[in-house]
C-alpha cells in the first residue's frame, strides 16, 4: 500500500487535517476528537478512537476484532489497508512509546 506519514512530535499540538485545515484532534475542546469529512480513522497503539466505515470495509480485520486479539498492531492495521491518496498524521502521546495516527483522503 502507498501512502504519506507525516510525523509530529509534540503531543499537546493539534491536529489538523491536511486538506480543509479542521482541526481534527483540538485540545481546546471537551469532546477533542472532530472528524471531518477526510478524516478516515483517530486510533492510538491503544485502539480506535474513530473509523470511517468506508475506510473499515477495506480493512483485513474489523476493529472489534483487531481490540479482541492481544497482539493487535494498529499501525500495522492501518498501513496495511489499501486505500487512495492516504495520508497518515503521526503523533507522540506523551507516554511509553505510544503514538496516535490520524488518517486523512480526498476520497
Amino acid at each position: 500500500m502507498s501512502y504519506q506519514l507525516v510525523q509530529q512530535a509534540d503531543a499537546s499540538a493539534n491536529i489538523y487535517c491536511p486538506i480543509c485545515q479542521h482541526a481534527v484532534v483540538d485540545w481546546a475542546q471537551e469532546q477533542y476528537v472532530q472528524p471531518c469529512e477526510h478524516t478516515l480513522f483517530i486510533a492510538m497503539d491503544l485502539g480506535f478512537e474513530f473509523v470511517a466505515d468506508r475506510f473499515e470495509t477495506q480493512m483485513k480485520q474489523p476493529v472489534d476484532e483487531l481490540h479482541e486479539d492481544p497482539d493487535m498492531n494498529i499501525f500495522t492495521a492501518i498501513s496495511q489497508t489499501e486505500y487512495p491518496e492516504l495520508t497518515i498524521i503521526q503523533a507522540d502521546l506523551g507516554v511509553q512509546n505510544l503514538s496516535r495516527y490520524v488518517g486523512f483522503s480526498r476520497d
